[in-house]
């Protein structure tokens, strides 16, 4: 305290100051603010912290009313617990304080009757503490307000969060499902696959776009795309889990329809005149498997056909090579598609293709996570993927992948035509790659 503020104390002042030294240190310790007032409720001392939390300087508070410095409100509240500490009981409360520039700071009072019949009290910045309530209490009522459905669940994998949009995809309402385990939306079907969702959890910290199934209350499966991350304290020790469910019955029925009238579309490209255009596209392509051509050349010829027969906004050529399928051709794609120049074979779409020796249309593509590479078809636009397995007899040669960012591109798209160039493509493909040989 400064001498300024000392010559302003009586020696009784002094003397108490002296008796709450160690309350005084508490308060220092704990970067808090300290005041201390005599039996009349006049401010004989405050700490540096003070100081600098109001604005006031020591010498400006001693004399003053123990409740110069609070809001109206706040001294309403101080008059009822100074009654308490005249019955010699301490107690806590939250209050504002007015600063000398005018703002307001609001603080938690922890105030204790001293033995000469004055108060001490030290005061807790709330500052912050508000400011996350207030984020964390947005928070929890966007969760709730979401249409989507998010669930947050404890360390224990235990749900302590459900929201509307969970209720209405599972069926289960707040009261019958909190507490209960994540694993009562799991059909025994999925457990493998949930073993995996949490590798991954484990392994990247969060998991987008991961498509599964999930149990509602009335026992009915329901298709959902799963997005997770972990959430951990300010020590990085794992807490919980905020896990988002998208309902994607209603896509899974969209390709399962397109699908159908892709495969039953008949005669289009005749009625179109361009029989005679994929003749010439595929002897070009029968040409160079034959020829001096090299195998790039090759794929750019078969990758430019594709391109120009199916109308689509970019087309990739893969061929398979120890069970990783190489990029050989490409049009319409950025440098950063080649960053992906090998991907596994195993558990692709193009597998899914081959495994049914028939081309695979997908819309949403950018939405599939088995693609692998939805961030780049995102970038590209693309919504609509045609995969076209390439293979002689049982043998896998590579797949041919169009891409539109229009769906309708495909529309009039002939089943037999893209089985057929599949078929032309890997005979050529399959004839190089033996040259080389």
């Amino acid at each position: 305290m400064t001498t300024e503020a000392e010559s302003l104390l009586k020696q009784e002042d002094k003397e108490m100051i002296k008796k709450v030294a160690h309350s005084i240190g508490i308060a220092e310790a704990m970067g808090e603010s300290f005041w201390l007032s005599d039996r009349n409720h006049r401010t004989i001392y405050v700490n540096p912290i003070f100081e600098k939390t109001t604005g006031y300087k020591a010498s400006e508070c001693i004399g003053k009313p123990a409740d110069f410095y609070f809001d109206e409100e706040s001294k309403e509240k101080i008059k009822k617990h100074r009654a308490l500490r005249e019955k010699g009981v301490g107690s806590k409360f939250e209050a504002n304080i007015v600063t000398k520039s005018g703002s307001k700071i609001p603080v938690l009072i922890s105030g204790a009757p001293t033995s000469e019949g004055g108060d001490l009290g030290i005061f807790m910045d709330l500052t912050k503490e508000k400011k996350l309530r207030n984020i964390n209490r947005l928070a929890e009522q966007i969760i709730k307000n979401s249409s989507e459905a998010i669930v947050v669940l404890n360390h224990n994998r235990k749900i302590e969060m459900w929201n509307s949009g969970a209720e209405k995809i599972f069926g289960y309402n707040e009261e019958e499902i909190l507490g209960k385990h994540i694993n009562t939306l799991i059909p025994k079907e999925e457990v493998h696959s949930n073993i995996t969702l949490n590798e991954e959890i484990e392994r990247k910290n969060f998991v987008s776009n991961f498509e599964t199934t999930r149990m509602g209350k009335n026992g009915k499966q329901v298709a959902v795309s799963i997005s997770a991350s972990k959430v951990c304290d300010e020590n990085d020790q794992f807490i919980g889990l905020l896990v988002s469910y998208r309902d994607i019955s209603e896509n899974k029925s969209m390709n399962d329809e397109l699908q159908k009238r892709f495969e039953a579309i008949q005669d289009a490209y005749k009625e179109l005149g361009l029989q005679k255009r994929q003749n010439d596209y595929l002897q070009e392509i029968a040409t160079s498997a034959t020829n001096s051509d090299s195998l790039s050349t090759l794929g750019q010829l078969i990758i430019s056909a594709t391109t120009m027969l199916t109308k689509c906004d970019s087309a990739t050529l893969r061929i398979l090579e120890d069970e990783h399928l190489r990029l050989i051709g490409h049009l319409g794609v950025s440098q950063k598609w080649l960053g992906r120049s090998k991907i596994p074979f195993k558990n692709s779409l193009a597998k899914k293709a081959f495994k049914n020796k028939r081309p695979l249309i997908i819309h949403n593509i950018d939405k599939v996570s088995q693609h692998g590479s939805t961030k780049l078809v995102k970038e590209h636009g693309f919504k609509t993927c045609i995969i076209i397995p390439l293979f002689v007899g049982e043998n896998c040669i590579g797949s041919l992948s169009t891409y539109a960012t229009d769906p309708t591109k495909f529309r009039l798209i002939e089943q037999d035509f893209l089985e057929n160039l599949g078929n032309q493509c890997s005979i050529a493909l399959f004839t190089k790659i033996q040259t080389i040989a």
